[in-house]
């Protein structure tokens, strides 16, 4: 069964934010699946003269993938700062899709859902974060929205997102959890670690702890500083952020006079991997905060990338994790917000190298069940199953 899939984002592309990699990345996934994928995006004045084949190619070449979906969008004038085009990019799309005889629309975006919904189109609503706990207006809209004719389901991105809101009301069998996954083409063609460093300029003797990923507050970068506070013959090297968020936390890393931290800034994708190739450690920031405290990351895509790129993961042992991460199993864990204990953990990889490649090895063997191609099959799985339930119960 080849199915046809709207795909709607009220993002720009392409983008650094995180969740237009995830979302290209199944997109593309899923075409070479088989899926006939459209992909329905606001397209920015600025973009009016710019070919079709154009604007797919710049998003083809920075996401690193093959281009197999349809670029669909949607023109709006003016854009600007206020990014009005959500709204209208929310209403306008789903009467877009509502005649494409789509077997499923596909979105991350809750105004789309709504409006699909309403229009009784066959919505598939995915979500990363466990929205009866960090947007109880949102959850309510989804609700409302399952029990909508033709409502399909939900995937998240982890069982902890799954579980929360199936106790909050949604009906099991509508909602799965469908890990994220990293694109090996993101791993061809490494260099060794020494070869990296040398590439990157950094030192060749000293240990180094590698960090991708944003730099924000709500990502709980504080503890990175705490831990190279512990450790000042460590060499933390942090990969990503805006200007804006890197001139921050160089602010800090000054306040604190410390002298350990490398500040690397936005990286194009497939450099992120000769980062990862050139670490003795890969960490996951050592604090609850980002996820108990405000919501905003779940089992993060990074997790991912850090297992495939098989170095021992220094992680806090958190309920997001769990099904993918296993202290002393493909990594090791230690509890959030205790900088020593952290450090502590952070040493013992460091000073036991059997240990480190033990862990490193099961991690990259672990990579193999989470790959894009993996995930969209699941995907695809999924959506068949539930187009079979929404017929049975007619």
């Amino acid at each position: 069964m080849s199915l046809k899939i709207a795909y709607i984002s009220d993002e720009r592309y392409p983008s650094v934010h995180t969740d237009t990699q995830q979302v290209m990345k199944t997109i593309d996934a899923l075409g070479a699946l088989g899926a006939r994928v459209d992909f329905i995006q606001p397209r920015m004045a600025k973009h009016l003269l710019k070919p079709p084949a154009q604007r797919k190619a710049d998003i083809c070449r920075y996401y690193n993938i093959t281009g197999n979906f349809e670029l669909r969008d949607i023109l709006f004038w003016p854009a600007s700062d206020l990014r009005a085009e959500k709204f209208f990019h929310g209403i306008l799309s789903p009467l877009k899709t509502f005649f494409g005889n789509y077997d499923a629309v596909y979105t991350r975006n809750i105004l789309p859902l709504v409006t699909a919904s309403r229009l009784h189109q066959p919505v598939l609503f995915e979500t990363y974060r466990p929205l009866c706990r960090t947007n109880p207006s949102a959850f309510r809209a989804l609700r409302r929205a399952a029990q909508h004719r033709g409502f399909l389901g939900v995937s998240t991105h982890s069982e902890y997102a799954r579980e929360a809101m199936i106790e909050a009301g949604l009906p099991r069998d509508i909602i799965r959890a469908i890990p994220n996954g990293y694109d090996p083409a993101d791993f061809q063609h490494l260099p060794p670690q020494a070869d990296a460093r040398r590439e990157l300029d950094l030192p060749a003797g000293q240990h180094i702890a590698v960090y991708t990923g944003h730099i924000r507050p709500d990502k709980g970068i504080h503890a990175l500083l705490d831990l190279a506070a512990e450790l000042p013959e460590v060499l933390m090297l942090i990969v990503g952020g805006s200007p804006s968020d890197v001139e921050r936390v160089r602010s800090d890393v000054r306040a604190r006079n410390l002298d350990n931290i490398r500040l690397e800034g936005h990286v194009p994708m497939q450099r992120v991997a000769h980062y990862l190739s050139a670490a003795d450690v890969l960490v996951l920031p050592p604090t609850a905060k980002p996820l108990m405290g405000l919501g905003h990351t779940v089992l993060p895509i990074k997790t991912f990338t850090y297992l495939a790129a098989g170095k021992p993961i220094l992680a806090p042992d958190l309920p997001d994790t769990k099904g993918v991460l296993a202290h002393d199993q493909n990594c090791w864990m230690v509890p959030p917000d205790v900088p020593a204990v952290a450090a502590q953990g952070l040493t013992h990889l460091l000073h036991n190298p059997a240990l480190a490649q033990r862990l490193a090895q099961q991690a990259r063997d672990d990579a193999q069940h989470f790959s894009w191609e993996g995930r969209a099959t699941r995907l695809l799985q999924f959506i068949e199953e539930r187009i079979q339930a929404v017929r049975d119960a007619r």
